[in-house]
């Protein structure tokens, strides 16, 4: 005897077809979404949100941050609120220091320390560029030109001091340590 079995084909409904493409094509602009963000966050901060992978587990970026800001963070923040107190003044005052003095500060320099092969051991050694130097330069220069001029090297740095607890004082400065 022989029997018969008939398969019975449902058509799957258009509603869920298009369920199914909507879903999908969700699926790849959220995956381009992603790597649309993951590449703005190269472009933006030149690093990875992964700093190293150690036997197949990644170091995030922000452990590396944290570890790096509990060796030498608040100094580091110091410095970075120092800098910018002294270039929201310099630009308040309107102090311009040319490049050209820029470069006749560097002449200087590279005559103290005995010549341009001299400069470039000093400069490897700290671990600066000549255009960081240059940055440098510029900044303490302005800063200088915020007070009063002195022959004396130590008259000039007591001044510079007390012009940057005086900034500090009239500043308004939110430190936001936790989120680190």
């Amino acid at each position: 005897m022989i029997k018969e079995t008939s398969k019975v084909v449902e058509e799957v409904p258009v509603e869920v077809k298009r369920s199914l493409v909507v879903g999908r094509f969700r699926g790849v602009v959220a995956g381009l979404i992603v790597l649309v963000l993951l590449g703005l966050f190269w472009w933006k901060t030149n690093s990875w949100p992964v700093a190293a992978v150690v036997n197949g587990f990644p170091v995030m970026r922000f452990q590396l941050n944290q570890l790096m800001y509990s060796r030498v963070g608040p100094d580091a923040l110091e410095e970075l609120i120092t800098k910018r107190l002294i270039e929201d003044e310099l630009k308040f005052k309107r102090v311009k220091v040319s490049d050209v003095r820029v470069l006749e500060k560097l002449g200087e320099i590279k005559t103290q320390l005995g010549g341009d092969e001299a400069f470039s051991q000093a400069l490897a050694y700290s671990g600066m560029t000549t255009e960081q130097l240059k940055g440098q330069i510029k900044w303490q220069l302005g800063l200088e030109a915020l007070v009063e001029t002195s022959t004396d090297s130590a008259v000039l740095q007591e001044r510079v001091q007390q012009k940057i607890e005086e900034l500090r004082q009239k500043a308004k400065v939110w430190k936001l340590t936790g989120a680190l």
